[in-house]
């Protein structure tokens, strides 16, 4: 029997979660199965337990891969450029509609009754905030932004401003106003 060599399984683990994606945006979580990712594929659900055992591991693959995304965008600031305008630009494909925001909503939700999607939910958190915390650290090591007396908080903060801004896009519907308040908003708290 041939083995499978390692690249295949992370083609084959980013291709599932790429269709995840996917059908998370276009059915929503709670309406999505397995099978429906299966089909997105183009694999039999068995091959995709193979890889994620529940659909909250794939959530949580998801995720990551978008954390991951966000840090490649973000890695120029690092160097140069407005950080705010820069932070805020991750978000322009929500604020532009391309994502729908109501998936995370919808996942709140869920984690209300589901305690593997609250896990999941919790787990993505505390990754968010490494992620942020980690960032403005290189950014305050580079002298992008002036010393921060609480990395920590300040973290928090940031996050708390970006799902602020989703949540007033979401609602109010004008996405350059949301935009403009989060860059403002971005610049008060990392002091640029």
């Amino acid at each position: 029997m041939p083995k499978v060599v390692p690249e295949y399984k992370d083609r084959a683990r980013a291709r599932i979660v790429q269709a995840a994606r996917l059908v998370f945006h276009r059915k929503g979580f709670r309406s999505s199965t397995m099978e429906d990712i299966a089909e997105e594929v183009g694999v039999s659900k068995g091959a995709l337990y193979l890889y994620f055992p529940t659909k909250s591991d794939l959530l949580v693959a998801v995720q990551t891969r978008s954390r991951e995304e966000i840090l490649e965008r973000w890695s120029g600031l690092l160097a140069g450029g407005d950080v705010a305008e820069g932070m805020a630009r991750s978000l322009d494909e929500v604020l532009a509609g391309e994502i729908d925001p109501s998936v995370f909503h919808e996942l709140l939700v869920e984690s209300a009754e589901n305690s593997a999607v609250r896990r999941a939910l919790v787990e993505d958190r505390r990754a968010d905030a490494k992620m942020m915390r980690g960032f403005l650290v290189q950014l305050e090591a580079r002298g992008r932004i002036p010393k921060m007396k609480h990395p920590d908080a300040t973290a928090g903060a940031v996050l708390k401003l970006f799902e602020g801004t989703v949540m007033q896009r979401m609602l109010h519907g004008q996405a350059a106003e949301a935009r403009r308040s989060l860059v403002q908003e971005l610049r008060l708290v990392l002091g640029t």
